[in-house]
């Protein structure tokens, strides 16, 4: 890879990786995990009650919407784990 740290250079393999098995675009991934800039298993508390979770900060809001696919917090949080605080080593 270019000249990247290795945990950068895995956070870049683990985009592409979920990519792949989600149908969406990397660097969507990669460009959203570096404007928030969040951590591995991070959990912040809004104003409003909801949280913003993991490296890309999704926001608990969403969710509602979102469980009328299966998708729950437990499993966005697992997600974020699988792709991008485990496989770096966090």
């Amino acid at each position: 890879m270019v000249d990247l740290p290795p945990d950068m250079q895995e956070q870049v393999v683990c985009s592409i990786t979920a990519a792949i098995k989600y149908e969406i675009p990397a660097n969507i991934l990669l460009a959203i995990a570096e404007k928030e800039g969040g951590k591995p298993g991070q959990w912040v508390r809004n104003s409003n009650g909801t949280h913003d979770v993991g490296s890309l900060q999704f926001n608990t809001a969403y969710l509602q919407d979102l469980s009328r696919y299966g998708i729950t917090a437990a499993k966005w949080a697992d997600w974020l784990e699988e792709w991008f605080d485990a496989k770096t080593g966090n």
